[in-house]
């Protein structure tokens, strides 16, 4: 089934898409930073959150 059959532009799909990849980075790039810094806990619970996240989709 394409987008256009179900009424979405590419251009919004890939708009999209765009924006779930970079979200998915941001928290991955924090993630590591904080990871860096040597603090587990603040680490532990930004896995935590992002898991809620991923299960909530």
């Amino acid at each position: 089934m394409s987008p256009q059959s179900r009424g979405i532009s590419v251009n919004k799909l890939m708009e999209e898409l765009s924006t779930i990849a970079l979200t998915e980075f941001d928290a991955h790039t924090r993630f590591q930073a904080m990871a860096s810094r040597g603090n587990p806990e603040q680490g532990l619970k930004l896995l935590d959150k992002l898991d809620a996240r991923s299960a909530s989709q």
